[in-house]
């Protein structure tokens, strides 16, 4: 799905645009968590949940990456990391975005509470 708006008599599609909004976004908040000296816990997504335990996947913004770890704890399983993915700050809004539009948007919401 390709939407596209005109920007002073240029086309460039809605995508790419958000895309380097959200960049931007991003790039402040890696200042702010520099300087906060913590990481910013940019999503939260359980992939699965029993009775006894819960899968997750976990977005975080460092000072450079964002970090996305899925893993799972609870019941008597130990806490253990299935996959861990480390993106650039330009990349992660492409793979956000290819994944899920509803999951991008929450990230973009996230970063505006704390980027005004």
């Amino acid at each position: 799905m390709n939407r596209q708006i005109i920007i002073d008599e240029k086309q460039v599609t809605l995508d790419t645009w958000l895309g380097e909004r959200f960049v931007e976004k991003l790039t402040k908040a890696s200042i702010l968590v520099g300087r906060a000296g913590k990481p910013f816990v940019l999503y939260r997504n359980f992939i699965e949940e029993t009775e006894y335990a819960v899968q997750e996947e976990v977005g975080i913004v460092s000072e450079k990456y964002i970090v996305v770890e899925v893993f799972t704890y609870g019941g008597f399983l130990p806490s253990t990391f299935q996959q861990q993915y480390v993106f650039t700050l330009s990349e992660f809004p492409t793979w956000m975005m290819q994944r899920s539009h509803e999951m991008f948007f929450r990230c973009f919401d996230n970063l505006e509470e704390i980027v005004q």
